[in-house]
């Protein structure tokens, strides 16, 4: 029997109206992304879970004219319909209006009000950098967190050339470390953890682990600023076992699809290594210290690849990455089983 993706999204969204758009300035333009979804994201209690939206950047160093004290950017509503929730005016807060919540925003509009599309909702608020979208949808006693950016959604246009990165493949025993912090700063950080192992020796149970990024051809105005250009976490994660001496494929994973949040931990989707990267206000002020990005390492098997079930021999390991765009990446390393059966 088939098992189920991590984050396939098995049903279709049902919007109120043909919009398609931004939530910012020009809306009918593309606007850089910096947060994307399912990123790592500090927790107090789970020590990481995945970010559920994308955030779109805005110049805080550019408000717009007309803007308030402390305020830089209006935002507007990509979907009509009701205003489900919003947090007072005057402060940093939500508006939840139809199938989209826009965070870090000073709202304009009040709780049971109903919104037209390109309708003012809020104020991006100075020092934030962006705006957070995100997308509910909604079924039978549940609220799903969906990728704004998954095909067939409102977040339009969207134009991305460059493929993901995958940067190497790595080997080690099984372990499952607690989430950390990066030094000097409150970003979730993975730490390294296990022990590598040779390709040329693999035994037992396996943590197969790769290091991936996506990369944007678009980055907009963030060429001004470079350290804010980071690479998004991946749209589709793919791996494959072929055994050399059978010529044929033994196994098959799809490792996720980003288009809902997932439902295993966050510790089980990233690997050790794993960390996030810099809010755009660090970003700005500690570039010259700091790592701006973060690293994406992944585990292709949630609980490590079980090797005793498959004979010694040669194999390779074969890893394919998407982006949400539809370009992919490859990526194979040859291996040995060796467990002496």
């Amino acid at each position: 029997m088939p098992q189920r993706i991590p984050g396939k999204l098995d049903l279709v969204q049902v919007y109120n109206d043909t919009f398609r758009g931004w939530p910012v300035k020009p809306q009918s333009r593309q606007h850089p992304i910096r947060g994307s979804f399912l990123d790592p994201r500090p927790d107090p209690d789970e020590g990481a879970i995945y970010h559920d939206g994308v955030d779109i950047a805005v110049r805080d160093d550019r408000p717009e004219t007309g803007a308030p004290a402390n305020r830089t950017h209006r935002v507007f509503a990509i979907e009509g319909g009701p205003v489900l929730l919003a947090t007072p005016r005057g402060a940093r807060g939500f508006v939840h209006a139809a199938h989209f919540g826009y965070g870090h925003i000073d709202p304009v509009v009040s709780t049971g009000e109903t919104v037209t599309p390109g309708q003012q909702v809020g104020w991006t608020c100075e020092g934030d950098w962006h705006v957070h979208l995100s997308e509910f949808l909604f079924t039978t006693g549940q609220k799903i967190s969906v990728n704004p950016l998954r095909p067939g959604g409102k977040l339009r246009p969207y134009v991305d050339t460059a493929p993901p990165e995958i940067h190497e493949i790595r080997f080690y025993s099984v372990a499952s470390p607690k989430w950390s912090r990066r030094p000097t700063t409150s970003v979730a950080l993975l730490p390294q953890a296990g022990k590598r192992l040779a390709r040329r020796a693999l035994f037992g149970r396996v943590d197969v682990r790769a290091r991936v990024s996506d990369p944007q051809s678009f980055v907009g105005w963030l060429h001004e600023h470079p350290q804010l250009a980071a690479p998004h976490h991946p749209f589709r994660l793919v791996v494959t076992i072929v055994s050399l001496e059978l010529d044929r494929i033994v196994r098959r994973r799809e490792a996720f699809r980003a288009e809902q949040v997932l439902d295993q931990p966050a510790g089980l989707h990233f690997a050790p290594g794993t960390d996030q990267n810099l809010p755009a206000r660090g970003g700005m002020q500690r570039h010259r210290e700091l790592r701006s990005n973060g690293i994406y390492w992944f585990r292709l098997f949630p609980h490590g690849w079980d090797t005793t079930r498959l004979p010694d021999g040669r194999y390779e390991v074969r890893v394919r990455a998407w982006d949400v765009a539809g370009n992919v990446a490859r990526s194979v390393v040859p291996v040995t089983i060796a467990n002496g059966v």
